[in-house]
């Protein structure tokens, strides 16, 4: 197993710049609450597993930012990965959560190797009138410990937290799903892999705390959106940042 790398690092050499977070969705957002199942590009051959998550029709696809001319390019097999990011409210007042789905389709000809997305996906919630929503922020790859804690099992690191307050929960491919959550992911040409996660509790508290200020139908909507690094694995191969317009949901109505 290898050391986590220094993500934020890679993306500062990089010299990716983020691009205004006002651009149009490739794919007009739905009633939320409705749900289908995505369409992922695969081989021919196999067939979509039916034990695959179902993902919001709120789905949107990550856009790459605009960039410096002297910037280097992503490399050409990360250039070929589609990132699209759904999810659905589940479970209902007062102790609702959001589960998400990460896609990632490899439209390359190549088999890709990158590390772990949920390791440098970042999320930011807002309301109609408010953005951001305050929800704790974890600390990226660059400034915490993995070391074991005092103790601990030798060998054994301990787990890094991901840069935004959600649990892993499962990945699923073309073979079907797995609870077990990977260092490295690694995608064939023409197929796709599917993260799926959830956030922990505080997330939803501190929306709907923020919900209780807004009026009409503004008081069930509300929107988040996605900061993603892909990461070759590796890392030397370098990386390729993306971000995500907002995703519209909504909750019970607040009583």
């Amino acid at each position: 197993m290898h050391s986590p790398p220094n993500i934020w690092s890679i993306l500062l050499v990089s010299g990716y710049l983020l691009a205004p977070a006002n651009a149009q969705t490739t794919k007009p957002l739905a009633t939320p609450g409705t749900t289908v199942s995505p369409k992922p590009v695969i081989s021919p051959t196999p067939a979509r597993p039916a034990t695959a998550p179902v993902a919001s029709t709120n789905t949107v696809t990550f856009h790459d930012p605009k960039r410096l001319e002297s910037a280097p390019e992503p490399p050409a097999a990360l250039q070929q990965v589609v990132a699209k990011l759904s999810g659905t409210v589940i479970g209902r007042s007062p102790n609702p959560s959001i589960e998400f789905v990460l896609t990632l389709e490899n439209n390359g000809p190549q088999e890709i190797k990158i590390l772990d997305s949920l390791d440098s996906l970042s999320l930011s919630f807002g309301t109609s009138s408010k953005w951001p929503v305050r929800v704790p922020d974890r600390l990226p790859y660059a400034r915490i410990d993995v070391k074991p804690p005092k103790g601990g099992i030798p060998g054994r690191k301990r787990n890094a937290p991901y840069p935004a307050p959600i649990q892993f929960r499962r990945i699923v491919r073309v073979s079907g799903p797995s609870p077990q959550k990977e260092d490295t992911i690694t995608i064939p040409p023409g197929n796709w892999t599917q993260i799926v996660f959830e956030t922990e509790p505080v997330v939803m508290q501190r929306v709907m705390q923020a919900l209780k200020s807004e009026t009409g139908e503004a008081t069930r909507l509300f929107k988040a959106k996605g900061f993603l690094a892909l990461i070759s694995d590796p890392p030397r191969a370098g990386g390729r940042t993306l971000y995500s317009d907002p995703i519209v949901f909504a909750v019970p109505s607040l009583q």
